[in-house]
């Protein structure tokens, strides 16, 4: 229920009104003037205001014209024995609520005080949205907004609703965690806990109690009760980073709470349900471990309802312009500084593979303003292997295991790759770059015409 603050000369209607709209189960504050008005609005949680527009220090109108920028988040309703439409109106463009003529009934005020408690609930839910897609905007930005990652968000916006699990795989550093806090954002979850857990971090033995929790006497130095990670996140997220550290024994419970969405706490057999939507990472390939025998095959295809891979900053480049900006930005609000990089210096960022991705980038970026003697960023300010990127450059392609294809599919890629190189070598003499790869001519006629007449 909302707190009202009822301001108005006569003590008889204040009483009358304490005791009416305490008893409907309102928080009631009074105040006779000015004076007692302030004093009441700032030490008090009020949510309503009626001001009556006569008192005996002031004016409804000016206290309202106080109160306005100084608490723009609760509402104010005059009320006045006064019904003359000038005092109305300006009450309105002044930005009161509503405005009531008196002698009024109970009812009436009732009603308006619905209305008001109405409003402001929609503003509160407008505000939590506003700072909802601000906080999404700020993290999609971290993200980047390459092709590569424009069509991945597309399809965290089709999947943040639903309760569906999430697996997201890619190198370290490409920003899965970011990711998993952006689909929590944008559920309907987002109002509930996103909790936060990596699997590698924290040792096997203490690893079962963080996630499910105990209860006391469980072990040795158990001398309270306590809950787990699972029972923290209950109606909201959990997020499990590093998923494929998990030993065979816990990877067994948390199929259990992913079939049942129940589980039991460390030292006890009562078992506890909870609400979770679950949200795990990894950089190594889940598929082998499974091969393998290493990873559980049903718990692998609980938690791969949807696969999301985010590819390393290596294959979006386009993303590094946005990434330095953004954290040169941050940078500039912190040191005051209007920092600046050269566009021949961005080309080199660009030209760099990354192997630590955008929290390589990051670190690298805040040691270059670190360093920098002024506000334009040197390449001297940037770790050196970079520096020695640009000095020995290397014309050999790099390749990276990537799991969206099958082995063959990349071995050819690999192979088209070396054959292109060696005819580029040896300006496109067949038998030269047979003789360079160690085939015969025949063996590449055979592969040139595979891989480019097709």
């Amino acid at each position: 229920m909302k707190s009202i603050l009822f301001i108005d000369d006569e003590k008889k209607l204040l009483r009358i009104l304490q005791t009416t709209f305490a008893k409907k189960g309102y928080r009631v504050y009074t105040a006779a003037d000015g004076t007692e008005a302030r004093r009441q609005i700032s030490a008090n949680p009020i949510d309503i205001i009626f001001l009556d527009l006569m008192l005996p220090d002031t004016t409804g109108l000016e206290l309202l014209q106080e109160f306005l920028p100084l608490y723009p988040q609760k509402v104010f309703i005059l009320m006045t024995a006064y019904g003359d439409v000038e005092s109305a109106v300006t009450a309105m463009k002044a930005g009161a609520f509503d405005y009531l003529v008196k002698p009024v009934k109970m009812d009436v005020i009732e009603i308006a005080i619905q209305k008001a408690s109405e409003w402001l609930e929609v503003k509160y839910e407008n505000q939590l949205l506003k700072e909802k897609w601000q906080n999404t905007v700020s993290s999609m930005e971290w993200i980047g907004f390459s092709p590569e990652m424009k069509r991945i968000l597309q399809i965290v916006e089709r999947v943040a609703n639903t309760d569906a699990t999430i697996l997201l795989h890619g190198e370290s550093g490409t920003g899965k965690s970011m990711l998993a806090r952006i689909i929590h954002n944008l559920s309907t979850r987002s109002r509930e806990p996103f909790v936060s857990i990596n699997c590698a971090a924290i040792p096997e033995q203490l690893l079962e109690s963080e996630l499910f929790g105990y209860e006391k006497g469980a072990f040795t130095g158990a001398t309270t009760s306590r809950q787990g990670k699972f029972e923290a996140a209950d109606g909201g997220t959990i997020f499990l980073d590093e998923i494929a550290e998990l030993s065979a024994a816990l990877q067994a419970k948390l199929l259990q709470v992913t079939q049942e969405k129940t589980f039991m706490r460390l030292g006890s057999n009562v078992p506890k349900q909870v609400d979770v939507r679950i949200i795990s990472a990894t950089n190594r390939n889940l598929k082998k471990l499974v091969e393998e025998g290493a990873f559980r095959e049903d718990l692998y295809y609980r938690l791969n309802i949807v696969d999301i891979f985010i590819p390393p900053l290596r294959e979006r480049r386009d993303d590094i312009p946005f990434f330095v900006e953004h954290f040169l930005q941050k940078h500039r609000q912190r040191y005051g500084k209007s920092f600046e990089i050269a566009p021949e210096l961005m080309k080199l960022l660009m030209e760099y593979d990354w192997p630590g991705n955008v929290r390589e980038l990051e670190n690298a970026l805040e040691r270059a303003v670190v360093l920098c003697r002024g506000e334009k960023l040197s390449i001297e300010d940037f770790p050196r292997k970079i520096f020695e990127n640009k000095e020995e450059p290397n014309d050999q392609p790099h390749y990276h295991y990537n799991p969206r294809k099958s082995l063959p599919e990349q071995l050819d890629e690999i192979e088209k790759a070396f054959i292109q190189q060696a005819l580029k070598q040896t300006n496109g003499q067949a038998a030269s770059a047979a003789r360079m790869l160690g085939i015969s001519r025949q063996s590449l006629l055979y592969k040139m015409n595979k891989y480019f007449l097709q």
